[in-house]
């Protein structure tokens, strides 16, 4: 097992056997390259873990090898270590502000040259190792966010969503002089429903309901969501008073349509009562208001007989 890929970047044929019987007896896999094309070509092609890199070579010397090794996203990560005699005019400053991370100086000891490159390699294999868990940790934080917004039983968003929705649809519609619609929607005599078929039986009906009220909205900024216990909520944003009550109204059918049995009520079957508010926002309405007159048109709906659509003016 090899103890990693490390490239050679020298024109001195002595120095590259040096430095490769150094590295291989460490069961280190080294390639080699005597001029800058070709190292840039090798690196973007398969890269290595790390590049021993001459200063002086043939047409582009090492320091502008190693800017190109940094400008280049597919290498930017691979530690360039210096090889270059201190007399051949080494400019260490100038080495590190390029992007090397270390230097060995000619003559060179295989004791110092195996440090160097065992002390680089470890650091740049922690540093992506850190890397993969910081995206592990932020994919992480990024899908219990995303939950942090979903009702765990019915699976669609839930009032945390449609809170923070509502006010961002909102404070949009006021700036834009647009019309919005919030619907309030309850699953009628839904205790009753409980009590006669179970708590089981009630989850799967609130399921139900949820994939109705889900399946009506078609467009990108509309919003269904489980708003309570029993309740639902929907955001239209854009939207007047006509097409809300289209909308609702079709929720409406569609849960009556589904036929669950339900003997504690009137009909027979599982229904919802909906209550709805259209407004253009203006300067003294808030998002609360709205939702005040549409908790009023909701109560109305369930007073009326229940099963219904009533629009608060």
């Amino acid at each position: 097992m090899s103890a990693g890929d490390v490239l050679v970047v020298d024109d001195n044929r002595v120095n590259v056997g040096l430095l490769t019987g150094i590295l291989q007896k460490r069961q280190y896999t080294v390639r080699n390259a005597t001029e800058g094309s070709k190292a840039l070509e090798l690196l973007r092609a398969a890269p290595p873990e790390i590049v021993l890199l001459d200063i002086r070579l043939p047409g582009m010397d090492g320091y502008e090898i190693c800017r190109q090794i940094k400008a280049d996203p597919r290498t930017r990560d691979i530690p360039v270590i210096f090889v270059s005699a201190l007399d051949d005019g080494l400019d260490k400053a100038r080495a590190f502000e390029v992007g090397g991370v270390d230097y060995v100086a000619k003559p060179f000891s295989a004791a110092e040259v195996v440090a160097r490159v065992e002390n680089q390699l470890k650091l740049s294999r922690l540093q992506r190792q850190m890397a993969q868990k910081n995206t592990e940790l932020e994919r992480a934080n990024r899908m219990l966010q995303s939950l942090s917004y979903i009702d765990a039983l019915t699976g669609i968003p839930n009032r945390r969503h449609f809170d923070e929705l509502l006010d961002q649809e909102w404070r949009r519609a006021l700036r834009d002089d647009s019309s919005m619609c919030v619907i309030l929607i309850d699953v009628d005599l839904f205790k009753a429903f409980n009590d006669n078929y179970g708590h089981q039986s009630g989850d799967d009906c609130l399921k139900h309901v949820a994939v109705e009220v889900s399946g009506v909205l078609r467009r990108g900024g509309d919003l269904g969501a489980r708003y309570g216990g029993e309740e639902f909520g929907v955001v239209l944003p854009g939207t007047e008073a006509q097409g809300g009550v289209i909308v609702a109204e079709d929720i409406r059918r569609r849960v009556e349509a589904l036929k669950v049995a339900h003997k504690g009520s009137p009909h027979g079957v599982v229904t919802i009562s909906l209550g709805m508010k259209a407004v253009r926002p203006g300067p003294k309405d808030t998002p609360e208001t709205m939702l005040a007159a549409a908790d009023r048109a909701l109560y109305r709906a369930k007073a009326a007989g229940r099963n219904r659509v009533v629009v608060e003016e």
